[in-house]
């Protein structure tokens, strides 16, 4: 196991910094990791965060949604199609909001427990 501090790997990567250095930029594009690190040349590529992002942004939002729902549907009983237009959206938007960070936080926790994706030799 590595040296590198968990908490510090998790802000980084929430942040969208590389997790080495917590200077260069993590993603090139909305969730595209970028292989290298532009400012020093870690491999950003290798850290496996491929199902877990989407898990804990699901894991996020539920708990950040639901209750202000239920809330609003015991105390004011709006109808169904209003629930649906005001939280439908606002489920769309956390997901969309959180899903880089999320990513960002799972390759920072990646690299700070030292689990890298290892390259498959061609036989």
């Amino acid at each position: 196991m590595s040296r590198n501090s968990l908490w510090t790997g998790i802000s980084r990567g929430a942040r969208r910094r590389c997790p080495t250095c917590g200077l260069g930029a993590l993603f090139g594009g909305f969730l595209k990791v970028r292989a290298t690190c532009a400012v020093c040349g870690a491999n950003n590529a290798d850290y496996p965060c491929d199902d877990f992002p989407p898990y804990l942004t699901i894991f996020a939002v539920g708990h950040l949604v639901v209750p202000p729902l239920v809330l609003t549907d015991l105390h004011y009983q709006p109808s169904a199609w209003l629930q649906a237009a005001i939280w439908l959206p606002v489920t769309v938007l956390l997901c969309l909001l959180l899903l880089p960070i999320m990513k960002g936080a799972a390759a920072g926790i990646c690299w700070a427990v030292g689990l890298v994706r290892h390259q498959e030799s061609e036989a």
